[in-house]
């Protein structure tokens, strides 16, 4: 597939997750607050303005294992995309290892999706920066199409039920105290 069509197919697919309603999100909407938005408006995320249930996908991890992105509902997601040359997404990954650290797995997955990277490669790269959160090797950019990326650092905030609820083109404090307390809160009302 050349360049010129790959920018049409993600032009498209931005368009329907994006602007485009699609045909189960008339009975749906997203789960969030005047407030929310407005708190993760500030935080620089753009909350979407319809209901769009995350794209599930497979993919190897750095560590060999084999993983689906619905085996980590019923937690947050930072669904990130990012490639081992991008200086913007290195500046970033400190941040989103510390936001990982403190809420702690069993809260918060950040799942770092390398775009062309191959797993040794990614491997390498977790180690030398001592990264614990898991990264998948998308070497075919079979899951970069699957949600239109062509720019990175882009992150995609879940919620635990699957669910986008907000969209990060560049660098972003993803250890937020604001935006920690935020998924914390939403956390705690899912639980209750």
């Amino acid at each position: 597939m050349n360049n010129k069509k790959i920018f049409y197919f993600s032009l498209i697919l931005f368009f329907y997750l994006f602007a485009f309603i699609p045909a189960n999100a008339h009975s749906k909407k997203v789960n969030l607050t005047d407030e929310d938005r407005k708190l993760l408006k500030s935080l620089r995320i753009t909350p979407p303005s319809i209901w769009i249930e995350a794209h599930d996908f497979n993919g190897e991890l750095n560590d060999g294992s084999n993983i689906n992105l619905k085996d980590y509902h019923h937690r947050f997601v930072l669904l990130n995309f990012w490639a081992t040359w991008c200086i913007p997404c290195l500046k970033e990954m400190p941040d989103l290892e510390k936001a990982y650290k403190q809420m702690g797995s069993k809260k918060l997955i950040v799942l770092a999706v390398g775009m062309g990277e191959d797993k040794n490669t990614i491997s390498k790269f977790a180690d030398k920066h001592e990264f614990t959160f898991p990264m998948i090797a998308d070497s075919n950019l079979e899951i970069a199409k699957l949600y239109g990326v062509e720019n990175i650092p882009i992150t995609y905030l879940i919620n635990p039920e699957g669910v986008i609820i907000g969209r990060a083109l560049g660098i972003r404090d993803w250890a937020s105290p604001r935006l920690i307390e935020f998924m914390d809160s939403k956390l705690e009302s899912v639980n209750q």
